[in-house]
């Protein structure tokens, strides 16, 4: 048996839900961009007990602020739909004998409605769980009251067009940090009884070695597609045991970490590396990678063979991939 895991919003799905959920509020959209700023910054700080991803607690006190219930979750999910290639993919790896997981920060609602979609049981979605009514419940009207000053906060002074040049990363920290830590917000979110679980960062690789050793399976036959921050560990985990990870029209974070990478308009195209891998082993998909066709940057499918990519060639894939990730995910391809 072969087991792959695939993180959802990239790979299987283009809309980042949580961006979208956020922007059935005034402005939620800039609001939320400096919230996954704030997130990256303390997945790179390494902050104990956070992981990348943790972006979907955070935005929790403004999301139950305007009123957003898990209803409105499921509507903006329905919305959109699958990455081409998606549900080709996944008939051929069914047919194949593949175990596909997925594994996914995603809330719930949208997690499993795109893995309906793809014809993947409930039981292969491992993603972020939410008691929306429970959390309303804890929040106090004093909580509220400073959610709606940061939310004018951060809209005069937190926010830039280009949050990713770091600018604004320090203004970011001095009032993030007193707000979630210093105001009971941690505490509500993050601590016992919070009922959220988010699976990103170090999470996700605890769901996947939890699906192998339920499979009786090692995870060096295991496979992974990942494309952002939050994959980091799942990717890591499955390169350090000599399986296959795939970074899919990935960003910055996620690339120095892969075995392979595909930058491409269609989710099957990395099915030619997953076929030689299958049959040759890493030998194998490094052969397929370095005997693909080249072809012009515009068109694709572009693969590159990721370990021991020197600096100058991995800034070259990075570069390459923002241009297919741009193109695939529109606004949400700037998040982290």
């Amino acid at each position: 048996m072969r087991l792959i895991f695939f993180d959802l919003e990239g790979p299987l799905s283009p809309q980042d839900n949580a961006y979208e959920v956020m922007g059935l509020i005034p402005d939620g959209h800039r609001l939320f961009e400096v919230l996954s700023r704030y997130d990256d910054l303390l997945t790179l700080e390494g902050r104990e007990e956070y992981e990348p991803g943790d972006t979907l607690r955070l935005i929790v006190p403004f999301l139950v602020r305007h009123g957003i219930t898990a209803d409105d979750v499921r509507r903006v999910s329905n919305r959109t739909g699958l990455v081409p290639g998606a549900a080709d993919l996944m008939a051929r790896l069914g047919s194949e004998g593949w175990e596909v997981s997925v594994v996914s920060t995603s809330y719930e609602q949208h997690a499993t409605n795109i893995g309906a979609k793809l014809g993947l049981p409930m039981a292969a979605i491992h993603c972020t769980r939410i008691a929306f009514d429970h959390l309303r419940a804890r929040l106090t009207q004093k909580h509220l009251g400073q959610v709606a000053a940061m939310e004018t906060t951060i809209l005069r002074e937190l926010y830039s067009d280009d949050l990713s040049s770091g600018s604004k990363d320090e203004l970011i920290r001095k009032h993030l940090d007193p707000f979630y830590w210093g105001a009971g917000l941690a505490e509500v979110l993050f601590g016992p009884g919070s009922d959220v679980t988010v699976v990103g960062g170090r999470r996700k690789a605890w769901a996947m070695e939890a699906v192998a050793r339920s499979r009786g399976v090692s995870l060096r036959e295991a496979a992974f597609v990942g494309d952002s921050i939050t994959d980091i560990q799942g990717a890591r985990l499955i390169e350090s045991l000599g399986g296959l990870a795939i970074a899919f029209n990935g960003n910055a974070f996620i690339l120095p970490h892969v075995t392979a990478a595909v930058a491409a308009t269609r989710l099957d195209s990395v099915y030619p590396v997953l076929e030689a891998w299958g049959s040759g082993g890493r030998a194998g998909a490094k052969r397929m990678i370095a005997e693909a066709p080249k072809r012009s940057q515009d068109d694709g499918p572009h693969f590159h063979w990721m370990v021991g990519s020197e600096e100058a060639r991995l800034n070259e894939v990075i570069a390459l991939h923002k241009v297919f990730r741009g193109r695939m995910r529109e606004a949400a391809a700037k998040l982290g």
